[in-house]
């Protein structure tokens, strides 16, 4: 496959332009509004990690959704039936880039928290991002498996609800156990959002494979 760095780039950029940009902006807005919904001056310990995991995670499926929902539009499955680069490669160079936004926000967030005189750090980082990503490759296994980002976006949204309800019952994959004073649910989290961001590549190439998006 003829793929280089110049062909990424053009791929990325296009993608934030015309298909990104909403979601961009969208997971910004909670960022700016985290502050406001859970507060993040002078918190200490446990209690730093609260806005981290209970609100800004829900950025995660905003960001990670959404990867399959460009080629919903039959021009634009015209468009990859004629591209050289690969389908599922495009999407994944989506995926990259929206956890490199997904990073910069919490990155940004977490400083902002310091410079706030909270008590936060690596850890807060990493235990934030965790949820927000499993929640978000939640989210992006049902929408490639479903073929609806609708879809994607409802489970991510239950499982995000059953987690006020159920809460450590939902064993390893509490999304909010750092700010209840456990770290090590947060691997559990990163190796399932691999699996689950995995199998919705693998649905989405079954879907293909059976002709599913009409070549």
């Amino acid at each position: 496959m003829d793929f280089h760095f110049h062909t990424a780039a053009k791929i990325l950029g296009v993608n934030l332009s015309r298909n990104f940009l909403p979601y961009l902006l969208t997971a910004f807005a909670i960022v700016l509004l985290a502050p406001v919904i859970c507060g993040i001056s002078g918190l200490q310990g446990e209690y730093a990690a609260q806005p981290l995991e209970r609100f800004l995670c829900l950025s995660g499926p905003v960001l990670l959704t959404p990867v399959f929902w460009p080629e919903h539009n039959e021009n634009i499955r015209d468009v990859i039936r004629a591209r050289k680069t690969d389908y599922l490669t495009v999407c994944a160079l989506r995926v990259v880039s929206s956890l490199f936004a997904l990073a910069f926000f919490y990155g940004g967030f977490v400083l902002v928290m310091r410079i706030c005189e909270s008590e936060a750090g690596i850890l807060h980082f990493v235990g934030g991002y965790a949820s927000a990503l499993f929640l978000g490759a939640m989210g992006f296994c049902a929408a490639g498996g479903f073929d609806s980002p609708v879809a994607g976006y409802m489970v991510s949204m239950v499982y995000y609800i059953l987690n006020f309800v159920l809460k450590e019952k939902l064993g390893p994959w509490f999304l909010f156990s750092q700010s209840m004073g456990s770290f090590e649910e947060k691997y559990w989290l990163l190796g399932s959002s691999a699996v689950l961001i995995l199998l919705g590549f693998a649905w989405t190439k079954y879907r293909l494979e059976k002709n599913y998006y009409r070549k």
